[in-house]
């Protein structure tokens, strides 16, 4: 096993390989429209993350025989700035086996074929279909418009940016095949799936370069509705084959204000000042909602998505509802920012969080749990710290998760973090009465970060939060 390269992508790598092979997927260079993903931030090209595996092979040993095809598996996201190591697991006269790493932990599998010898069945695509323009948005399309779908278009990569960008697997590949690739990510991440797509595996083969040499045909061959799981045949540029991907669930959309009516009696809320920290989406948003509906003045906190609070903000405000927007970071002094408040608040909710689901190579990370602890326990005991200042009574609400006691896979420190988060709130309801913490462990609700590609048994948000805001306003 041989370490063929390392490196960290940063944005303005994502920004290049983004504007060289026209993949403008929002999770890859939108941080906001990113967050509301199941990344829940911005995400490396898989393909990027290939042709540098491929350019560092091609590098590293640049007396490769000829290419004949390769297997790649996306197996989990590489995020930006993570430390990426790309391994030589194994090679032999016929084939080389590489893996891409961060911190020990499989992120993507590749295989390359050795040989002169061509495909000698391409797949059933016409390659004289006229070529369609290049989008500059992608398209959202639904699963049921992607059956049967079919087309072609122009290399996004020119082949300048090719050689300059994969100057050692062009030389050994040829430009074209370098251009192919590249266009394979365009397919997926702006024709189909489109907007809401995953790559998640590409088997090609080599072929003859002259059958629609700078433009890439596709054909989807087969749709499961059972995982959202889409494949499509492709020709173009020297190569064929197969390229599957997933439709993944599109941005949660919670309750509306008119939705809401039904539940929350009107005035129920009525005199109550609420600071709604991450108020611009998912629970924050929920209950940020329902408190305005029954008749309570909120003002929502932002750390990045200051669009998405203003959203929020315009909807309360639209059936006569009083909503203020205020830019708070739980990471930096709570004392600075809290005079920026409008109000002196009653009642606070703390829906603070970071990125919960990143894949790892170890069960635990320091790194990780240091983050956590920054959100739902330093932030937490500073935010409340100035809060008591101004409002020594003010009732809070702190959202616990039963993954403390019923932990998956991959969330130790996430379960650490919010259980020390319980032990700090019973700790300040002893000693710093009158002030009160509701604490809950939260089931699996409906949000961005738990999302996933096919439907979750998930709880309820507004049954399961109406009663608890109930309880906390009763606090005061």
């Amino acid at each position: 096993m041989t370490r063929l390269a390392q490196r960290i992508f940063t944005i303005t790598d994502l920004g290049a390989f983004s504007a060289a092979s026209s993949d403008w997927n929002p999770w890859h260079v939108d941080h906001i429209r990113a967050r509301r993903t199941q990344a829940g931030a911005p995400v490396v090209h898989g393909i990027h993350l290939l042709l540098w595996a491929l350019e560092s092979l091609a590098d590293s040993l640049p007396d490769l025989p000829a290419f004949h095809g390769l297997q790649v598996h996306f197996n989990k996201f590489v995020f930006l700035d993570e430390s990426v190591e790309l391994l030589l697991v194994k090679q032999t006269s016929s084939s080389a086996r590489m893996h891409i790493l961060v911190d020990n932990g499989l992120r993507l599998r590749v295989n390359v074929e050795f040989g002169d010898r061509f495909q000698s069945s391409a797949p059933s695509i016409d390659p004289a279909v006229k070529p369609q323009p290049l989008l500059s948005v992608p398209l959202e399309l639904r699963f049921q418009e992607i059956d049967g779908r079919s087309g072609s278009f122009p290399f996004p990569m020119c082949e300048d940016d090719a050689v300059s960008m994969f100057p050692a697997a062009a030389k050994w590949m040829g430009v074209v095949r370098v251009r192919a690739l590249a266009a394979s990510t365009y397919l997926v991440g702006m024709v189909c799936p489109g907007l809401h797509s995953i790559y998640s595996d590409l088997s090609v083969n080599a072929c003859d370069v002259d059958r629609t040499q700078n433009v890439l045909a596709f054909r989807v061959t087969e749709t499961d509705p059972r995982f959202n799981a889409v494949e499509q045949e492709i020709l173009g540029g020297g190569i064929s084959g197969v390229v599957r991907s997933f439709l993944r669930q599109p941005p949660l959309r919670q309750a509306s204000m008119n939705a809401l009516k039904s539940v929350v009696a009107p005035g129920e809320f009525s005199g109550a000042v609420v600071l709604v920290v991450g108020g611009s989406r998912g629970l924050g948003e929920l209950t940020a909602k329902l408190i305005a509906t029954g008749g309570g003045r909120v003002i929502l906190t932002w750390q990045s998505g200051k669009e998405d609070a203003e959203h929020v903000a315009n909807e309360i405000r639209s059936v006569g509802g009083v909503c203020d927007t205020v830019e708070y970071d739980v990471r930096t002094p709570a004392a600075r920012q809290l005079t920026a408040l409008p109000a002196i608040p009653t009642h606070m909710y703390y829906f603070a969080t970071c990125t919960i689901f990143r894949p790892q190579g170890e069960f635990f990370s320091i790194g990780r749990l240091r983050e956590f602890l920054a959100f739902y326990v330093d932030g937490f005991w500073q935010l409340l710290h100035g809060l008591r200042a101004m409002q020594p009574g003010i009732s809070a609400f702190y959202p616990s998760s039963i993954s403390v006691t019923k932990r998956p896979r991959g969330m130790t420190e996430y379960s650490m973090a919010k259980a020390a988060g319980e032990v700090l709130c019973a700790d300040m309801n002893e000693t710093l009465a009158p002030l009160y913490i509701t604490v809950r462990r939260l089931p699996r609700l409906p949000t961005d970060q738990t999302a996933a590609v096919t439907a979750v048994e998930v709880a309820d948000p507004v049954e399961t939060m109406l009663p608890i805001i109930r309880e906390v306003q009763l606090r005061r």
